[in-house]
């Protein structure tokens, strides 16, 4: 539980301001008449106080117990967000009799999460660890590595339907993995600097307020990867049966990775007059997808995932704006 201590400035001499610090911290650290502590302004104008910069964040650890009645989708998300919240060992301990069911969570972790694997087992225990520190790619390349990932998703699902070709389109599906893990680390890796907010900056970040609309464009980010699996699945059951595909389902198509581009370059940019631009292109895509009068089934379903990219393209341009008004705030705030 926190406290919340007050003081009076004090001025000593003519040109330095003193403050006392709570008698009971430092004896809780051990502190002492002419130990070294530090002050570190933040992004919001507080002042940090520790004694240590070099301590290192606990490793946290937790234990769960897979039940014979557990849903495996369920215990996987129960033990997803564990990772997510900063524990960096997770013990999932069994029965040896749910030991199938225990190598299905497994099974379902290591292909979902980045660098969260099975260090040490026994026949009633498999212990995860994390063996990529959040910390060890900077949040701005994980954004480029999942905008890069999905516009390639995107891209040959595009080639795969132009050319008829299903061994493009079946990568697509099996990359969607990849794109699921990053997406995980980017959360994994907001959530790690909101808990600690003295570290924003070193996230390349202004403000903490920025947090929730950078996890928003990666959450988009995500979700078009998903619209590209289901526009890959469908092609190929459209393959399958002789179909073509049509020109103007190709070109709606071709529009909407442009302007998922556009979005997620902006992204980096924070160019909010360009955004503004971008937006009103996405805008002219939908209604020109709406005006369509498509009856034949697959199309509609094609149509409307296309749709949906163009949807979360305006969620990425609106995180931009959002941002680059933000850091407009915080810079006239100084």
């Amino acid at each position: 539980m926190s406290k919340l201590y007050i003081r009076n400035l004090q001025l000593t001499g003519n040109a330095t301001y003193t403050v006392s610090v709570p008698k009971e911290w430092v004896k809780m650290l051990g502190l002492d008449k002419g130990s070294k502590i530090y002050l570190e302004e933040m992004p919001d104008g507080s002042l940090r106080i520790y004694s240590n910069p070099a301590k290192e964040t606990p490793t946290l650890s937790k234990e769960m117990e897979l039940g014979r009645g557990d849903d495996v989708e369920s215990f996987v998300r129960r033990i997803i967000a564990a990772y997510l919240a900063g524990f960096s060992i997770v013990t999932l301990k069994f029965d040896p009799e749910l030991r199938d069911l225990a190598i299905s969570v497994r099974r379902m972790l290591e292909s979902s999460v980045l660098g969260f694997d099975v260090l040490r087992e026994s026949k009633s225990e498999f212990t995860f660890y994390t063996v990529i520190d959040e910390d060890s790619m900077k949040l701005s390349d994980a954004l480029a590595k999942l905008r890069e990932d999905t516009h390639y998703m995107l891209e040959d699902t595009h080639s795969g339907m132009r050319n008829l070709d299903q061994n493009v389109l079946r990568g697509v599906i099996e990359q969607d993995q990849i794109v699921d893990k990053l997406y995980l680390l980017i959360t994994k890796q907001i959530t790690s600097m909101l808990m600690r907010p003295f570290k924003i900056k070193d996230y390349g970040l202004e403000s903490a307020a920025e947090a929730p609309h950078i996890f928003l464009a990666a959450r988009s980010m995500e979700r078009i990867s998903d619209h590209a699996v289901l526009l890959a699945k469908e092609s190929l059951d459209m393959i399958s049966e002789g179909r073509e595909f049509p020109d103007w389902i190709l070109g709606e198509l071709r529009e909407s990775i442009d302007l998922f581009d556009s979005s997620t370059r902006l992204l980096f940019e924070l160019d909010q007059w360009e955004a503004d631009e971008v937006a009103r292109r996405i805008n002219e895509a939908i209604r020109s997808l709406k005006g369509r009068s498509v009856s034949d089934s697959w199309l509609q379903i094609l149509a409307n995932s296309i749709e949906r990219v163009l949807g979360y393209s305006m969620n990425i341009i609106e995180a931009v704006i959002d941002i680059s008004l933000i850091r407009e705030a915080v810079k006239q705030s100084e």
